[in-house]
């Protein structure tokens, strides 16, 4: 023991002074760390206790009472914000950081400051310490304190007492590996009180001396162990940090009333959210647009399973949503735990998938109808192949006989015979394979020039035309529309071959088109002087393989059924006009896109 102007020094001068710069090197030491769950606030727990235990070793060892109460000032700025730090650690420590809003951070430092404005003017109005006086016997300070001083003794012991009781509840949260770090936490959390104990109810063997920063010191030094020894801060909250936090799927803890209690990175990652905008907010508040999701988990606790999609941070997403009810120890409901698992890629390959399969079940129909077709067709066509091979092999025989006879006209007959035979089994044979490519090939529509394929079709006709002495009256020009040149081309070869069959005697043809501004389309039509067409007659028309009136006029009814197949695979329809008035006629059409936006 020593003196020092008007300082004492003492043993417990000594480990006062000790105290704070271990508490300062701790601080360091955990700084270290400050990354981990609540370790930034426990280094400025030890740096507040820090300078705790220095203005009180300056306090204690001053031999004036002008000077006790100058530095006993001092003092409070690590004695108000101590027990602030040891809360915000434990609830950042039991990963309640959700708590820890913006709000309650600013009280958490106001409080403390009003406390120490209240010490630092105590001489104008004494709410602190009414008065005070020295221990002769041990150097001492003797207060008498005031309300603002019972004021801060309750509230110094509310933050102290629910962060023990956070810190305790990690007893029966973690796996029995961490109980011995824990149980050696709590015996770190209870020592400062321990020591604030004593002082208070002078259960003390040094009278009026306050050991709880020494108390705070091995605090300090106990939880600085468990990290050396255990690495435990590297590992909490370990369910938080190693189950859910590196998990793939989305997870979110809904509490029992809805708000959103915990979320998980990926979660985050997904909704593009910050947890600090979204934690403690009601579902319904913070993802309006989960309306659905928010409205069955509302409305049914027993739900496990579902699909739902949604659309977050302007994308849209399928998921698979497992969900899980929480209960605390006494199997009361508290809450949901809901996984979000990513199924977006695997439900748009099911969509395509089934997409694919209407397509290849509607080919499939499409082929199945089409055999039907050929099949109630094949009589027919069998039935004209056969009388027209059968003419040429008669009349080859035939011709074989005038040979010998060296008849020339008779060979010149028969000769106009086959010709007819063999040109009619071609035109049968053309018109068959023109249905197939129609079905198989995809072909680019382009721009088409009607005028040019209608002047191709009336030359292929023209023996036709000429032996039946028709008229066809054409417009000066033709509107442009979108197709496929060839094809549109056999579509106004069997429009114009059936007009002529079917038209007046003799045939009065009249070609035009119609703009459907409204549809962006084109109809193109012609009309003959016919006897026109009943009604059932029309319902006929381009379905079956039928001809209308054979007496009339020769052919195998593929004509329109190939025109139907052209302008349906081109984009268009087709369709037939007319009133069943004799010399009026009937008028057929047919319609394109327009090429004109």
């Amino acid at each position: 023991m020593f003196e020092i102007g008007s300082y004492l020094i003492t043993p417990l001068t000594l480990l006062l002074i000790s105290t704070g710069i271990v508490g300062l090197l701790i601080c360091l030491y955990l700084f270290q760390y400050r990354k981990n769950p609540g370790v930034l606030y426990l280094s400025f727990l030890q740096f507040f206790t820090a300078l705790w235990a220095l203005f009180y070793a300056l306090e204690f060892s001053a031999t004036t009472i002008e000077l006790k109460l100058f530095w006993s000032k001092f003092s409070y700025l690590g004695i108000a914000f101590t027990p602030v730090s040891f809360l915000l650690f434990a609830l950042s420590f039991s990963s309640k950081e959700n708590l820890l809003t913006k709000q309650l951070k600013a009280i958490l430092v106001i409080i403390p400051l009003i406390f120490i404005a209240i010490v630092f003017t105590n001489d104008w109005h004494h709410l602190h310490w009414i008065s005070a006086k020295i221990n002769p016997e041990h150097n001492t300070t003797i207060y008498t304190y005031g309300i603002s001083f019972w004021m801060l003794f309750i509230f110094t012991y509310s933050l102290l007492l629910i962060s023990v009781v956070n810190i305790m509840q990690l007893l029966l949260r973690f796996p029995e590996y961490f109980q011995s770090q824990l149980v050696i936490l709590v015996l770190a959390c209870f020592l400062p009180v321990a020591g604030n104990v004593m002082y208070l109810f002078n259960v003390n063997p040094v009278a009026g001396f306050d050991w709880t920063p020494v108390f705070f010191l091995f605090s300090g030094i106990l939880l600085a162990y468990i990290n050396i020894r255990y690495g435990i801060f590297n590992l909490v909250p370990f369910a938080r940090n190693k189950l859910i936090d590196i998990m793939q799927d989305a997870v979110i803890v809904v509490d029992k009333l809805g708000r959103i209690a915990d979320v998980n990175p990926a979660f985050l990652n997904i909704t593009g959210e910050d947890s600090k905008h979204i934690l403690g907010k009601k579902l319904s508040e913070a993802f309006p647009k989960m309306k659905s999701l928010i409205d069955q988990l509302a409305s049914n606790r027993d739900i496990e399973q579902l699909e739902v999609s949604s659309e977050l941070n302007n994308q849209k997403y399928s998921f698979d949503i497992r969900i899980s009810c929480l209960y605390d120890k006494r199997k009361l409901y508290s809450g949901r735990l809901v996984v979000f698992r990513d199924i977006t890629e695997r439900s748009r390959n099911e969509q395509e998938t089934k997409i694919a399969n209407q397509r290849l079940l509607s080919e499939i129909s499409e082929k199945e109808r089409l055999i039907a077709d050929l099949d109630a067709f094949a009589h027919t066509v069998a039935h004209d192949l056969k009388n027209m091979i059968g003419a040429i092999v008669t009349c080859t025989d035939m011709m074989e006989m005038e040979i010998e006879h060296k008849n020339e006209e008779g060979m010149r007959e028969i000769n106009e015979l086959i010709q007819l035979s063999a040109n009619k089994t071609l035109h049968v044979t053309k018109e068959l394979l023109t249905l197939a490519s129609v079905r198989q090939q995809d072909v680019k529509c382009t721009e088409v020039d009607m005028a040019s394929v209608v002047t191709e079709s009336i030359k292929r006709l023209k023996d036709m035309i000429e032996s039946n002495d028709v008229l066809i009256k054409t417009p000066k020009s033709w509107p442009t529309a979108l197709g496929y040149a060839p094809w549109i081309e056999e579509v106004w070869v069997n429009y114009i071959s059936n007009a002529i069959k079917y038209g007046g005697n003799p045939p009065i043809l009249e070609m035009g088109a119609d703009q459907l501004p409204l549809q962006r389309q084109v109809r193109f039509w012609i009309k003959d002087n016919g006897k026109g067409l009943s009604k059932e007659e029309q319902k006929q028309l381009f379905l079956k393989f039928s001809r209308l009136d054979p007496s009339r006029a020769e052919g195998n009814g593929l004509g329109l059924s190939i025109v139907k197949r052209i302008i349906e695979k081109l984009g268009g329809e087709v369709g037939v006009l007319s009133n069943a008035v004799n010399g009026e006629g009937s008028l057929f059409y047919f319609v394109l896109p327009s090429s004109i936006e």
